[in-house]
């Protein structure tokens, strides 16, 4: 029941996120978001992966696939066109707890992120970071075992850290967000984009 209305919301705001969208000034949302726009249609990469969104015909579409792209991510593109803000990045990092009302969400993104990612690399630095090099990460100057930069959307640069555990210390990973980033993304967005990295993570786990 959970789940027919999680997909249920999924596709009511999904169809406002359209209609949104439609109604946005193309060269205004490209600027404000990093987008490139040009002959009625955004580009922009998610992570590692290029995504087109015609305008105002509003259809998402993954640059090189022809596969369907899943609802939640079209959403995610959709959101950060309407939402952009234009600001720069702040250049200080957060934890999703410090973001806007992130309460509703900090559990499931624990679960879903947090903990896969930390039962995957808990132990293995080098793992990670052969991962982040795979994904295109920067590697961070800064504490951390292995510390990894990645843009995920234009304007949102997201990282992970990973501490090694020590003695009676365990291991501890994060996700961290610009402090910018709720002007580019509500709080429960930024949670699957945080998610997102965390699969692609564990997906690219030298085998």
């Amino acid at each position: 029941m959970a789940e027919e209305q999680r997909r249920k919301f999924m596709e009511t705001a999904y169809e406002q996120a359209i209609k949104d969208v439609v109604a946005l000034n193309g060269p205004v949302a490209a600027a404000e978001s990093g987008a490139v726009y040009e002959n009625g249609k955004f580009t922009l990469n998610l992570y590692n992966r290029t995504f087109t969104i015609n305008h105002p015909d509003v259809r998402v579409q993954e640059v090189g696939s022809d596969a369907a792209v899943p609802m939640w991510i079209s959403l995610l593109l959709l959101h950060y066109l309407i939402h952009a803000s234009g600001i720069p990045a702040d250049g200080h990092w957060i934890t999703y707890r410090e973001l806007p009302g992130a309460t509703l969400f900090e559990q499931r993104f624990r679960q879903m992120a947090i903990k896969p990612l930390l039962d995957t690399y808990g132990n293995d630095a080098e793992g990670l970071i052969k991962a982040g090099n795979a994904l295109g990460g920067l590697t961070m100057d800064r504490n951390g075992d292995a510390a990894f930069r990645f843009l995920a959307l234009p304007k949102i640069p997201v990282s992970v850290i990973l501490y090694l555990g020590e003695d009676d210390i365990p291991s501890t990973v994060n996700i961290l967000f610009d402090a910018a980033a709720p002007s580019y993304l509500p709080t429960e967005d930024l949670s699957y984009l945080g998610m997102y990295l965390a699969i692609a993570l564990m997906k690219a786990k030298p085998r």
